[in-house]
């Protein structure tokens, strides 16, 4: 009797099989059909990098990853693939859809006008609002038929812990990976990149492995790693770096350095051979991480204990209330997130209607974890 279901009929010799072209989204940094992460510290602006990114990829717009003399040959918005064994470039149509779902920050509110800077062809990236995505997970239907319909060039989570199936821990390597395993299958299916934006840990450690929150298997599956941060945690020291701690596909990238102009505006301000490992030790960024972190700490201790007395604060009250105790709002709004990435606040959005005028609209609610509905 012959059984269904019956591997053996898929066995294949390699002999037969086509070797298969890496496609990029940004060449030798952002591969399709993979998983990229995108790692850093709260506050950091790692939203305001991604964003930066899918603007320049929408309107079809070199981006300042990309290689000047591998441009040349590519031009700006080509799908471009690489054959290493011959090392000949093939080129297709232009892909600049762009997806993004975000439960950090609304796109109306904040990420529309941080994609407006950066030349975005706005018609080319997608999203649903915040409030629409309760239940919007790596292993729904419905990211499944968003992905074969608008077959995005990338499609891109913040944060990563947010977007796990019901029940699933970032902390359960098997959990883990049977989540994001979801994705991989999608981005080989519909050739799509997918970037997870990720947190940094507390752990001092130079080691860039140890410094991403989660399970281990989110380094494993990865097939590019990002970091960002500041080369030196100085007063008013405004120079980043994007460097490449993994790439399965291409060798390691040159660091990237930018810098955050007035209005948000990120600029390229040249390259540097260090990496995370040399950042991460310098002795001028562990003084100055280590007085931040003091002041940090106050934040988060004061944004906690008003919370445990208020059970439930909007944001922007909560906002006016540490700022007034002598807080900077940076520094109030880098504590809320480090305590969101930690677990020990959440924020929700909430519908809300105007008793002046009776209009429906939204409003942002921060509560203790364990008071989250």
């Amino acid at each position: 009797m012959k059984k269904e279901n019956n591997l053996s009929q898929y066995l294949t010799s390699v002999s037969d099989v086509q070797e298969k072209e890496i496609e990029w989204v940004i060449p030798k940094w952002i591969a399709k059909g993979g998983i990229t992460l995108l790692v850093g510290d709260g506050g950091i602006g790692k939203t305001n990098l991604w964003c930066y990114l899918i603007a320049r990829i929408s309107g079809g717009l070199p981006t300042m990853l990309d290689d000047p003399d591998y441009e040349s040959e590519v031009p700006p918005g080509m799908a471009a693939t690489i054959n290493y064994s011959n090392k000949t470039i093939y080129e297709h149509g232009p892909n600049r859809t762009c997806l993004y779902f975000s439960k950090e920050d609304s796109t109306a509110t904040r990420l529309k006008e941080a994609l407006d800077l950066y030349g975005s062809d706005t018609e080319n990236i997608h999203t649903i609002e915040i409030e629409h995505l309760h239940g919007f997970n790596y292993a729904s239907q419905d990211l499944k038929d968003i992905i074969e319909e608008q077959r995005p060039a990338i499609c891109i989570f913040d944060p990563v812990q947010a977007f796990y199936p019901g029940g699933a821990s970032m902390s359960s390597r098997q959990q883990s990976r049977e989540a994001l395993d979801h994705l991989i299958q999608l981005g080989q299916a519909y050739n799509t990149a997918f970037l997870l934006v990720c947190h940094t840990n507390k752990r001092k450690t130079d080691d860039w492995r140890e410094r991403i929150s989660g399970t281990a298997d989110l380094p494993d599956i990865a097939r590019s790693i990002i970091f960002t941060s500041y080369t030196e945690l100085m007063p008013n020291h405004k120079m980043l770096y994007i460097s490449n701690e993994k790439n399965s596909y291409a060798p390691l990238q040159e660091t990237v350095l930018y810098t955050i102009r007035e209005g948000g505006r990120i600029t390229y301000a040249g390259t540097s051979e260090k990496r995370f490992a040399e950042y991460a030790t310098s002795a001028p960024y562990k003084k100055a991480e280590e007085k931040a972190k003091s002041q940090k700490e106050l934040c988060k201790e004061a944004i906690l204990t008003a919370l445990q007395e208020h059970e439930e604060m909007i944001v922007k009250e909560l906002d006016d209330a540490i700022t007034t105790l002598g807080f900077s709002s940076k520094m109030c709004r880098n504590a809320k997130e480090e305590l969101i990435a930690e677990g020990m606040i959440a924020r929700q959005c909430l519908s809300a209607q105007s008793e002046e005028d009776g209009r429906k609209g939204v409003k942002w609610i921060l509560r203790p974890a364990e008071k989250t509905l």
